[in-house]
């Protein structure tokens, strides 16, 4: 395989080795500044923007100006340049920076591990013996989605639907300052019987409607439940709020029914001044608090005109439903409301929210669809803007993620530059999570830096940290799990703060695979466990029908089998596992792997035959490569050779078409299998080599791994224990934790005849293995070589 380089002046850099050169001598550089230099040079066709490559390189938004400058005056030094030559890295004032210096870019062959020689011995050596349960990049991507969507009220909430706002344009803050600006609409505090507890969280929600509707900046009413939601009282409500996300204003709502009728009070306050407030009174508690917020506008200069209240309190208790996720409470209201009150288009919208909250995708994506046909392109913006986000986040569910990427951008293009940062970014992370999960890596890490900022300028904590959650989401996808795992970490950390437990449960799944891809297994059990006493609180069935998953491949991977095969048989028959087809077939291939592991060759073939046929592109394309190459292998042991040399043959040609990394890197090791089956051992070596390179390229240990331990098991029982030394060699850092690694060693010591080593190795590996078996050829004391003493 071949991997590009670029030379400049005296300068060779290298990305793939991430390697800067000069006359030959390697030049050290931070990993910062030497993204900044890669990300220069292979955009050297345009300018790049400061956002764009703090996105790039920083992975983030919050980024200081002097941390870019600094790294781009080191990143100048580095490759011979000043800030007053500019002869490679050019300013662009006021937007950022260009490659201008002349380059040429050469192509070079990647290494390879050493091919050990032609042997002939007596008795050819087996196949390798299948592996445990394996990775499926594609569950990476599913977990992206669910980042996304766990909690996906988000995009509900944050202006009126039917009005167009009258506010100013959005300012250019510096994000730092943004939190400052915000006001937050507490839950009020409700003196009235328990028919009316809906006042709770509705009145709060059309109060804050009112503010963001006359131009303040509001923090989303999710927002809000989830962080100060179940304070016992205003007081404590507020120190939540102010510890969460410093809003520069609290409104703190109260609502009693007396003899003169419904009187609503908001009181504002705004730190150590004194508070403010007004007070309305009217025969209905939703009159009420739309007098009260007119009357709070005006005590701010703000006009308040133009509210309408069609509906009556019907917009109010819906909306009070979906912010507590109660979705059956929410569709018994619709369906007690007159058909006048259906027909409306508010509660038209807030049917296609319930129906989504339900987990009926593709009746909301109607819904949502017919609603924006009807309204056509007179109606507000903002009202088009949010119903292009439900049907895109349908989309996502349903995998119609171009579609869903296309909704998301036309919905910012009618934002525009309206003050409604909320939207704006919750929209922004919606289009960056589409783009992750079609690999677009660049233009994700682009609208997610705009979230970020959008998001500080609403004040909403959040948010940003689903935002965090995505990155590190993207981050592990790019192969980079170590890294994610810091993004996981601080996301969870600020969900359990806020308790928003949907969440939270999102950032463990994704904690859990990086274990996984870590090699780390035990550690993901432990994190999957607290997922799992986590998952009877989760309002969203889906989130704990992936925490089940997980949970299952932790069990797996720390060889619990009998519960991981239960728990699986268990999520494949669940009728909503059959109707969400990216969970079904993970479940699958987790399935066959372990099936094939325990023996159960034709229970794997039948189950990969299901993932193979009924996969595709996009996230089901790495699912669909892991079952292919489990398929292959179970084919190989039930003696079909020339099936399984037709199923690798069309497993390559498809994992090239599909362009997906992993089920290339599988489809390459899968050959490699199957030459060395067929005795052809020069054509294994190199398709082995090929495979272990992409996988080092790629730079997940589980992926190296699983190609490290098919090769060396191979050269093991070829007796080419040289070369297999250098192999095994280069999986020694995870023995202590991975039971496959910690096998192949103690096989290798066995092999060379150390007892000692031996001996310890395979003690090792005994504490590892659960209830898996450790092979007769690897534990038994007769060695058909005489072992060495120490």
């Amino acid at each position: 395989m071949t991997h590009r380089s670029y030379r400049f002046d005296r300068y060779t850099i290298s990305p793939a080795t991430r390697e800067l050169r000069c006359d030959g001598a390697l030049v050290p550089l931070s990993p910062i500044v030497f993204d900044c230099i890669a990300w220069l040079l292979e955009h050297r066709d345009r300018a790049v923007g400061r956002d764009e490559l703090v996105a790039a390189v920083w992975g983030r938004a919050d980024v200081a100006d002097t941390q870019v400058v600094q790294a781009v005056l080191k990143a100048r030094r580095a490759v011979g340049d000043t800030g007053e030559e500019q002869r490679v890295i050019r300013t662009i004032p006021r937007f950022g920076y260009r490659w201008v210096a002349e380059v040429d870019a050469d192509e070079a062959d990647a290494p390879r591990p050493a091919i050990p020689p032609r042997r002939t011995p007596a008795s050819e050596g087996a196949p390798p013996a299948p592996l445990r349960a394996g990775h499926a990049r594609g569950a990476r991507l599913a977990a992206v989605a669910a980042a996304l969507l766990l909690a996906a009220g988000a995009w509900w909430f944050g202006g009126s639907l039917l009005r167009q706002p009258a506010g100013p344009q959005v300012p250019q803050a510096r994000p730092e300052a943004a939190a400052s600006q915000a006001t937050a609409v507490l839950p009020a505090t409700v003196a009235a019987g328990r028919d009316w507890s809906w006042l709770r969280l509705g009145l709060m929600d059309l109060v804050a409607d009112r503010l963001r509707d006359a131009g303040v900046v509001v923090v989303p009413s999710d927002a809000i439940v989830a962080l100060a939601g179940e304070a016992s009282d205003a007081e404590s409500a507020e120190r939540v709020m102010r510890a969460a996300s410093s809003p520069r204003w609290t409104v703190l709502p109260s609502v009693q029914h007396g003899p003169a009728g419904w009187s609503v009070g908001l009181q504002l306050r705004d730190g150590a001044a004194p508070p403010r407030g007004v007070d309305a009174v009217a025969d209905d508690p939703a009159s009420a608090a739309r007098e009260a917020a007119r009357r709070l506008l005006a005590l701010l200069g703000r006009d308040g005109a133009g509210d309408t209240a069609a509906g009556g309190d019907l917009v109010p208790r819906l909306r009070a439903a979906l912010l507590a996720n109660d979705f059956g409470l929410a569709q018994a209201t619709l369906d007690a409301a007159t058909p006048a009150q259906r027909a409306l288009p508010e509660v038209r919208l807030l049917q296609a929210q319930t129906d989504f909250g339900r987990g009926r995708y593709d009746i909301a994506h109607d819904g949502f669809t017919r609603l924006l046909g009807e309204l056509g392109e007179d109606a507000s913006p903002l009202l088009r803007a949010r119903i292009l986000n439900g049907r895109a986040a349908c989309s996502i569910r349903l995998m119609a993620l171009a579609r869903a990427e296309s909704d998301f951008g036309q919905a910012l293009a009618l934002i525009g530059d309206r003050n409604e940062p909320a939207i704006a970014g919750q929209t922004y992370s919606g289009r960056g999570a589409a783009r992750a999960m079609q690999g677009d890596a660049d233009g994700a890490y682009a609208d997610f830096a705009r979230a970020r900022i959008a998001l500080r300028l609403a004040g909403d904590t959040l948010a940003l940290a689903r935002v965090e959650l995505n990155e590190g989401a993207l981050r592990a996808q790019r192969g980079h799990p170590a890294d994610a795992l810091a993004s996981f970490g601080r996301a969870a950390d600020e969900f359990e703060r806020s308790n928003a437990r949907n969440e939270l449960a999102g950032a463990l799944v994704n904690q859990v695979e990086a274990y996984l891809d870590l090699l780390e297994p035990a550690q993901a059990l432990a994190v999957a466990e607290r997922a799992q006493a986590l998952a009877p609180r989760l309002d969203d069935r889906a989130a704990g029908r992936l925490i089940a998953y997980w949970h299952a491949s932790a069990l797996a991977a720390v060889g619990r089998l009998a519960e991981a095969h239960e728990r699986l048989d268990a999520l494949i028959r669940a009728p909503e596992v059959l109707q969400d087809p990216v969970l079904l077939a993970m479940s699958r291939a987790r399935k066959a792997a372990l099936s094939l592991a325990a023996g159960q060759v034709d229970s794997a073939a039948a189950v990969s035959w299901q993932v193979v046929d009924g996969g595709a592109g996009g996230p089901l394309a790495s699912v669909r490569g892991d079952a292919w190459l489990t398929l292959a292998r179970a084919l190989s042991a039930q003696d079909r050779a020339d099936e399984a040399g037709r199923e690798v043959a069309r497993f390559d040609a498809w994992a090239r078409a599909s362009g997906d990394e992993s089920s290339m890197l599988y489809a390459r090791l899968a050959q490699a299998e199957a030459a060395w089956s067929e005795r052809r051992r020069e054509a294994a070596a190199a398709a082995y080599a090929d495979a272990l390179a992409l996988a080092e390229q790629a730079g997940v240990p589980l992926g190296i791994a699983r190609v490290g331990v098919s090769w060396g098991t191979v050269l093991i029982a070829e007796g080419e224990l040289e070369a297999a030394a250098q192999v095994v060699g280069r999986l020694a850092r995870w023995s202590a934790t991975d039971f496959a690694c910690a096998l192949l060693q103690a096989r290798l010591y066995r092999a060379l005849g150390h007892v000692a080593a031996w001996r310890e190795t395979l003690e090792h590996a005994r504490s590892l293995a659960g209830e898996r078996a450790i092979p007769a050829a690897v534990a038994d004391e007769r060695p058909a070589t005489p072992l060495i003493a120490g």
